[in-house]
């Protein structure tokens, strides 16, 4: 792996943003700052947006949209493991987001794909300024790949964990998996399923084992498949556990952790229970999944199987470690405190960034997120939100107590830049909240 030194920044760039009004401060939007902005919008343009590869270049000016100016260039940062190589292109933030944009080139291969699977995370110290709200989320896709290249840029983010401007943020990859895939439905032995006194597998195994599903160890009920070139049945009957299991093994190209096969189980007593559910692991080289189903032998002639349902993971996928850190800058925002109800949640805080808004409240689950909403500006413009909703998730306060109260998470992101000053009211579901 090698890391060049970083820099955020062109020193062009740098210029031009000191003459500008410091961050976090609310903002006049005069005739001259509108004007600098377009100007800077202009020469950002080159730096932001220089991505090594034409193509991604121009699908992360779509990407970004009107926000250029808010967004943050990033050059001078190479990553590479494993003939993948990373390069760090641009992130957009606020106190509440963070999205990075990289790209991913393949120097030796033709291993990644439009469609792969990318397991990446963004990890940072939280603003220990704000609340803590036990509902972020994040993620990492494609966005666009290039074929001539062999590069994809791809975006990851998170969204509802507090941070504050000029912290360091950790960006990781450590795998990229194409998504070509097989699908089969095959038969299988129901008179398997009675098999009785089947073993659990045990911690000196080296699984790790969570109490409601412990797997059954490999290979107690081998059993071909017929018609199948994926898959084979490993273990299937009831384990120690008193549970019943259907374990399968993948066979060739789909022997990778996406691969699944299953029986849905319906209750003749009860059709609409549900049973139990699966896991993978992966055992001396081998892959498998075991479906376990919370049922008894008493219970099994009541039941009905259908037939195994395969979905299968045709590409290995290319592991490394990936990583590197940035120092992000977020987007002006003015913060609010209105404390009013709205339905069953107390909007305790409202952040209105150049960017978005984001809401903060309690409640015992309810989350203000893909409702109708639109936010008002000064001049009694309605700027509706609804289909902009990017976040609404709930947690607990005090994750070691589920009975505990909570609060909710929920952003919204505008269509374009808007001086955060310029808002003056949300109106959620029908409930104004004032802001000014």
């Amino acid at each position: 792996m090698k890391l060049q030194h970083i820099t955020l920044s062109p020193a062009r760039r740098a210029d031009i943003l000191r003459s500008i009004e410091p961050r976090h401060t609310r903002l006049r939007w005069t005739a001259a700052r509108i004007l600098l902005a377009a100007m800077l919008a202009v020469l950002l343009t080159f730096s932001a947006l220089a991505a090594t590869v034409p193509a991604l270049r121009e699908a992360l000016k779509n990407v970004l949209g009107g926000f250029t100016e808010q967004s943050q260039p990033i050059t001078g940062i190479t990553v590479e493991d494993n003939g993948i190589e990373i390069r760090p292109v641009a992130a957009l933030s606020s106190s509440n987001l963070v999205r990075v944009w990289v790209e991913v080139q393949d120097k030796t291969g033709d291993r990644l794909s439009e469609d792969m699977r990318v397991n990446g995370w963004l990890d940072y110290e939280q603003d220990e300024t704000a609340p803590v709200v036990n509902s972020w989320t994040g993620g990492a896709h494609v966005v666009h790949y290039d074929k001539d290249s062999r590069t994809a840029l791809i975006e990851i983010d998170n969204i509802g964990r507090p941070i504050a401007d000029g912290t360091e943020v950790n960006v990781s990859f450590s795998s990229f998996q194409p998504s070509a895939r097989a699908e089969e439905t095959v038969d299988f032995p129901r008179e398997m399923l009675s098999a009785t006194g089947l073993k659990n597998m045990t911690e000196d195994m080296g699984i790790p084992l969570f109490v409601d599903h412990i797997p059954l160890i490999p290979e107690q009920t081998p059993c071909e498949l017929e018609g199948s070139n994926h898959a084979r049945l490993s273990s299937v009957g009831f384990g120690e556990d008193g549970k019943l299991h259907i374990q399968v093994a993948f066979l060739g190209e789909a022997n990778h952790s996406g691969s699944s096969l299953s029986s849905h189980a319906t209750d003749a007593r009860d059709p609409e229970q549900n049973f139990g559910g699966g896991r993978h692991f992966q055992y001396n080289g081998q892959w498998y999944f075991d479906a376990v189903y919370d049922i008894s032998p008493d219970g099994l002639p009541y039941m009905t199987f259908s037939d195994l349902n395969g979905s299968y993971m045709l590409h290995d996928p290319v592991e490394g470690i990936w990583y590197f850190t940035i120092a992000v800058e977020t987007a002006d925002e003015v913060v609010y405190h209105p404390n009013m109800q709205v339905g069953g949640a107390l909007v305790e805080e409202i952040r209105v960034s150049e960017i978005g808004v984001s809401a903060r409240s309690a409640s015992e689950g309810t989350i203000l997120g893909h409702r109708p909403t639109y936010a008002t500006t000064k001049d009694g413009e309605k700027l509706y939100l609804t289909d902009n909703c990017i976040d609404g998730g709930w947690g607990v306060d005090d994750m070691n107590d589920p009975s505990s109260s909570g609060h909710a998470h929920d952003q919204w992101m505008f269509d374009e830049p808007l001086d955060p000053s310029e808002i003056v009211l949300l109106n959620f579901d029908g409930v104004d909240v004032p802001l000014q």
